[in-house]
């Protein structure tokens, strides 16, 4: 236990050094364009999810409340489709 908070702690220290030298620039650019394309990816990934995935009825309950339905159809695009008729 107490060789791996050591580690931990040396690990930190050696990354927070890193940080002022000009190769910590280019890590930090690195890891802000990588963490990016990452986190676009994931957008993506649970946005197909929700709107090509998810069961019907999954999406009723939990979208078919007051407003969220309308949120639903505008981030999905249904194009006509309306999973919501029985609201009405």
């Amino acid at each position: 236990m107490k060789v791996h908070l050591l580690a931990s702690v040396a690990g930190a220290l050696f990354l927070a050094g890193c940080g002022f030298t000009p190769q910590g620039d280019v890590l930090r650019a690195a890891v802000k364009a990588g963490g990016a394309q990452v986190m676009d990816e994931g957008l993506n990934n649970a946005e197909w999810y929700i709107c090509q995935a998810a069961s019907i009825g999954a999406v009723r309950r939990h979208y078919g409340k007051p407003g969220l339905a309308e949120a639903y159809r505008t981030l999905c695009d249904q194009n006509g489709a309306d999973l919501f008729a029985e609201e009405r």
